[in-house]
């Protein structure tokens, strides 16, 4: 079965839920929350909401599913970043303004389409490489597990295999 079947087959079962932006051209890339997720961004009293805002959050989500450009390198983490396994094929959609920052844990499913599992604030996760970054990456695991079964997320070697177009990955 392919992964835009399960994928509807779960947004028909309430499983996921599709990120709508509301702008006047049609999305050009995908983006699904899990219930998590979900909660996150809804909850106007979560963690997030809270600290660094839920506008700040929209327009992270708006920006990836417009297909505005994305940023991300091998070395210096931007917009967008594949965190270093284990597990494999975890990304963070990082929301750096304002002071208080927000990661976006997820997994790509197809290039140009991302789950994102759980919402965190930068500050809970701690110095990257701690106890809460990799409790974090083993629940977003987990979660895509729950979801697609085997299902293996989508691997590639560069981002530009994960994002289409509007992709830089150069230095600044």
């Amino acid at each position: 079965m392919s992964i835009s079947v399960i994928i509807t087959a779960l947004e028909m079962a309430g499983r996921l839920t599709r990120f709508t932006p509301r702008i006047r051209q049609p999305p050009r890339w995908r983006l699904y929350l899990a219930a998590q997720a979900v909660t996150d961004f809804n909850n106007s009293q979560s963690a997030v909401n809270l600290l660094v805002g839920r506008g700040y959050i929209v327009g992270a989500l708006t920006r990836w599913t417009a297909g505005d450009r994305v940023y991300g390198d091998e070395k210096r983490s931007r917009f967008l970043y594949r965190l270093d396994p284990p597990p494999p094929e975890v990304w963070e959609v990082r929301v750096t303004e304002p002071v208080v920052q927000a990661r976006l844990l997820g997994r790509f499913a197809e290039p140009d389409t991302l789950i994102l599992t759980k919402f965190y604030t930068r500050q809970l996760l701690g110095r990257y490489g701690s106890f809460d970054w990799n409790r974090a990456m083993k629940e977003c695991e987990a979660v895509w597990q729950d979801l697609f079964g085997s299902q293996p997320a989508f691997s590639g070697t560069s981002i530009h295999d994960y994002v289409s177009e509007n992709c830089d990955d150069f230095p600044i």
